[in-house]
């Protein structure tokens, strides 16, 4: 099996040389209704610079926090973390608001009731980010990747306010079906059962989302979308890149 998915990850980067743009899979019911905001500007190879997600604007990139202010990220105490990043989105209406992210964090540092229910174990890997809406209050991301398919059961994900929940799952397959990817090639968003987002964080990325979202909800959504993005980004070698 393991040489299967090494097969169908190969595939992967021989349609990626052949400049064929693939689509992750996305579930049926949930495209069916859902509007595509489109990534622009976002770097294939680089980690960088301002990029568009339909009408909103991540910009202000910087690896490392500049504007955390008063407050830790995701309210732990002694967070350690090999990579740590900020940015803010924009809606174009004057809202803004600033992410901070987190990945390869130690799980010693992630004991905090923040509302996010993932009871944490070693030898995974964790992302997390943080973000205040004006309307919703606080939310925290976090991610309990094992890193490969095989052992995909034991990912965990959550955004949270304590009043609402979105659930995240890996996606490792392609539209049109074919052998799995060993690596994540997106993530959903549910609330409940009903997927409400979906993300692609490979290639230029993908953004979907339900119609039915209310403002502040979508902005939530798209924040957390545009942190996995760039986490992806992260995980490629960075030694050179910088953040404008």
């Amino acid at each position: 099996m393991k040489n299967m998915l090494r097969l169908a990850s190969l595939a992967g980067l021989l349609a990626l040389a052949n400049c064929t743009v693939s689509q992750m899979a996305v579930a049926p019911e949930f495209q069916q209704t859902a509007a595509e905001l489109p990534v622009s500007g976002r770097k294939v190879l680089k980690p960088n610079g301002n990029f568009q997600i339909g009408g909103y604007t991540v910009a202000n990139v910087h690896r490392g926090w500049r504007n955390l202010g008063g407050f830790s990220i995701f309210s732990y105490n002694n967070v350690r973390a090999k990579q740590q990043y900020e940015f803010s989105l924009q809606d174009g209406e004057g809202s803004e608001w600033y992410v901070f992210g987190a990945s390869k964090l130690n799980e010693k540092s992630l004991m905090s009731n923040t509302g996010v229910t993932i009871d944490v174990a070693p030898n995974m890997e964790y992302y997390a980010c943080h973000f205040t809406s004006p309307e919703s209050g606080q939310w925290h991301l976090l991610t309990m990747d094992p890193g490969q398919y095989l052992e995909r059961k034991k990912f965990k994900g959550e955004l949270s306010n304590r009043s609402t929940t979105y659930t995240i799952a890996p996606v490792y397959r392609f539209a049109g079906g074919g052998l799995p990817m060993s690596d994540v090639v997106g993530y959903e968003f549910k609330n409940g059962d009903a997927v409400v987002a979906t993300v692609q964080v490979i290639n230029n990325g993908k953004v979907w989302v339900s119609p039915k979202l209310a403002p502040d909800a979508r902005m939530v959504l798209v924040s957390g979308m545009a942190s996995l993005l760039l986490y992806e980004k992260l995980n490629e070698t960075v030694a050179g890149f910088e953040f404008n």
